[in-house]
């Protein structure tokens, strides 16, 4: 599987009726489709590391923001990590004090909000695909 078309696209999206597979928030216009289990390549020759992530089963409709903080990383990477400890970042700095602080906590929070992060309620482990058994 390479180039993804707009009709494919389409069955990506209804996969989940709509909703974002990590979040389960309805999708944005600027949504995307993510690999659960991540494209890699080697840097020397550009092959994919894991040549099955390509495929049909392995793509998900996400929000653009949550395929941007997920990057490369493996699922459980991402929900122990990145998830699992972004109500004790997303409040860091307290008072920012340059424009790109200022960005990187609006852009945590952002991400926070479609979980339904604070910095009192942590990541609830499961992310929506898992949820509805999809």
């Amino acid at each position: 599987m390479g180039y993804i078309s707009k009709k494919q696209r389409e069955e990506i999206k209804q996969k989940f009726d709509g909703l974002c597979a990590y979040s389960g928030t309805p999708l944005e216009d600027d949504w995307q489709v993510d690999h659960v289990k991540p494209l890699v390549r080697n840097w020397f020759d550009g092959t994919l590391v894991f040549p099955d992530a390509h495929c049909k089963e392995n793509l998900i409709p996400c929000q653009k923001i949550i395929n941007h903080y997920k990057g490369s990383l493996d699922l459980e990477t991402f929900r122990n990590w990145y998830l699992g400890g972004l109500h004790e970042r997303m409040d860091k700095p307290k008072k920012p004090r340059t424009e790109k602080s200022k960005r990187k906590k609006e852009y945590l929070q952002k991400v926070a909000s479609y979980f339904g992060i604070t910095p009192t309620k942590p990541f609830h482990g499961t992310f929506y695909f898992e949820s509805v058994g999809k």
